[in-house]
């Protein structure tokens, strides 16, 4: 493609994976990258060669759309269609150009009715602003084909953990003394399960020399203190691998999980995992009983059996379950997913 390739982001935040995304996009291609961000929660912009950033807030949307319009983009990447200014300019882009332009998604279809009122609209409302659906996975398929857009309109892999970063995890290493401590990261929120997993760890009786440590941050975190938890708080994505060296097994028992590309980065990282039913990621990289167990959705009893289950295991099951771990991780990796966009251009 060379370094003619151009490319616009309207995105919400600098989260990790969207910046392992624009420098895949950058390295691989060479690509010049315009990009604007809402900066809801994270205000740091990273410096890349061949990228420019604006916050949209700075900026009235005409003037965001006059931008584009003279870059003069190869192809649109938005941050999903939450933000009614980014519809805007996406739908006067797809009016004057023939250019693919490319939303996000990683909600699946839970059936609500607000995602039925979408379904309703979508001719006149998603359909009129995007030419294509970039999805997370097999679930959220489900949801871009309800909004009435076609098998050769969706794509897949939207969404990759760095595996890169997560490979330097020694499962070698843990040959020699595999680390009996399971690890949760995420929001130490209601949502992310907290209290179910406080009450099947509390009620484990012979926890077998297992640990568990917590690392994140929220309402939660005086009820892991005091519940025997180590608890962390958030951490860089080099310091994670840190910590993922000294863990056995990653743990994500949330009631609701869109995606949870944690789920990934620990799979990357070569951990057995736990996870609850309702996590997106779930379908790609985890498959019960051979590198992980599924729980059923909001259970203490079935997430005590399968913790339960991680603690009666042997170094050799362990190890087994590590390496099926980080190679169902290579599903999806930066190549593949900058890939998955590109075919856009090359088709």
């Amino acid at each position: 493609m060379g370094k003619d390739f151009k490319i616009v982001f309207l995105i919400i935040d600098y989260v990790p994976h969207q910046v392992n995304s624009i420098s895949s996009f950058i390295e691989l291609y060479d690509a010049n990258i315009l990009s604007f961000n809402v900066g809801r929660f994270i205000k740091k912009v990273p410096l890349f060669k061949n990228f420019t950033n604006f916050y949209y807030k700075d900026l009235k949307k005409e003037d965001i759309l006059e931008k584009i319009i003279i870059f003069q983009p190869d192809i649109v990447v938005t941050a999903g269609w939450m933000i009614p200014e980014y519809n805007w300019i996406c739908k006067h882009l797809k009016k004057r150009s023939a250019i693919p332009i490319v939303a996000m998604s990683d909600t699946p279809w839970y059936g609500t009715w607000k995602q039925k009122i979408n379904t309703a609209i979508a001719p006149f409302h998603i359909k009129k602003a995007f030419t294509h659906l970039w999805v997370a996975g097999i679930r959220q398929y489900d949801y871009a084909r309800k909004l009435g857009f076609t098998n050769q309109k969706i794509l897949f892999n939207s969404l990759s953990a760095n595996i890169n970063n997560f490979y330097k995890v020694s499962i070698v290493e843990k040959r020699k003394d595999y680390p009996r401590n399971f690890l949760f990261i995420g929001t130490f929120l209601p949502v992310k399960g907290l209290e179910n997993l406080i009450a099947a760890w509390s009620s484990i009786e012979d926890k077998k020399g297992w640990s568990f440590t917590v690392v994140g941050e929220g309402l939660l975190r005086e009820k892991l203190l005091t519940a025997d938890f180590i608890v962390k708080n958030f951490m860089s994505q080099e310091e994670l691998v840190l910590q993922l060296q000294t863990a056995g097994c990653f743990v994500l028992p949330s009631l609701k999980e869109t995606w949870a590309i944690v789920i990934h980065e620990a799979a990357a990282a070569g951990l057995p995992i736990l996870c609850t039913e309702t996590c997106g990621a779930a379908s790609h990289f985890v498959i019960s009983n051979y590198n992980g167990y599924h729980i059923k959705d909001n259970s203490v009893m079935d997430l005590k059996m399968k913790l339960e289950k991680i603690i009666n295991m042997d170094n050799t099951e362990l190890i087994k379950f590590s390496e099926r771990s980080r190679g169902l991780s290579n599903v999806i990796s930066p190549e593949i997913h900058v890939a998955s966009l590109m075919q856009l251009l090359n088709a």
